[in-house]
């Protein structure tokens, strides 16, 4: 009987380490009682160009993401963030060092076996100068995939609706949309998350196509590192315009 209930508690424990996901892994969440941080550094450059002349913004974002685990398929979310722009411009150079950043959230993982389904809502506001106050904001997540082998094939979409904004804001709906592919090699600690993104912005009316890239290793079972990038494969605005921008950054996830 004792043989019997050991092979039983050794199959159980068998089974959950194999739906335990790595931190690099779209559809992670942590588990009951533990907190995953994200800290991310991206630097980025956007140009538009039309008839009117040529912009060209200089990003840096420094981002520190918090989950804490309230169940092992749902998490409580809160992330701070900080912008540093330059704007180039035909009119001269501005720049504006203080754009901060929070939202706070929750996310579900519904779904866990090799079939995974994640959903995900937050409210946020962005301290920002030229919005005619508070950018406020509600937006809602879904992300789709399956595992076959060390592949996840996944589908993501989120929708952003600002709250309470003036009509000369930043007052219209957002939408992302990505199709991705994450892989993850055990033996090598590596992991590698690509894909394609849209980006749709009603305020002025940009649509952006993007390439994203991520490369992970694992310094700890709960300690990785990555390099990622994103370029901007097309996109479009109002009055004719072609926009083009491309970012890199590094980031660091830990689970405690």
């Amino acid at each position: 009987m004792l043989k019997q209930a050991l092979l039983i508690a050794g199959a159980l424990s068998l089974t959950t380490s194999a739906y335990a996901l790595e931190l690099t892994n779209p559809f992670y969440g942590p588990s009951k009682g533990t907190v995953a941080s994200t800290t991310t550094y991206e630097f980025g450059t956007t140009t538009a160009k039309n008839n009117y002349g040529r912009t060209k913004d200089y990003d840096n974002l420094l981002t520190e993401s918090l989950s804490y685990g309230l169940t092992d398929s749902i998490s409580f979310d809160a992330s701070v963030d900080n912008l540093w722009s330059k704007l180039k411009s035909v009119e001269g150079t501005d720049t504006d060092d203080k754009n901060i950043g929070w939202n706070l959230g929750a996310t579900w993982n519904i779904l866990t076996g090799p079939t995974k389904l994640q959903v995900s809502a937050a409210y946020g506001q962005d301290e920002t100068e030229d919005n005619h106050g508070a950018y406020k904001y509600v937006d809602a997540g879904i992300k789709l995939g399956h595992t076959i082998g060390i592949y996840t094939p996944y589908l993501s979409g989120i929708v952003e609706r600002p709250l309470f904004q003036s009509d000369f804001g930043d007052h219209h709906t957002k939408y992302e949309g990505k199709a991705g592919v994450y892989a993850y090699c055990p033996r090598a600690d590596v992991a590698v998350d690509t894909g394609v993104r849209v980006d749709y912005d009603g305020t002025d009316k940009i649509a952006a196509y993007s390439y994203d890239l991520e490369v992970s290793y694992f310094l700890t079972n709960n300690v990785a590192v990555s390099a990622f990038g994103s370029y901007m494969l097309d996109g479009k605005a109002k009055y004719s315009t072609d926009i083009y921008g491309k970012s890199a950054g590094l980031r660091l996830r830990a689970a405690f």
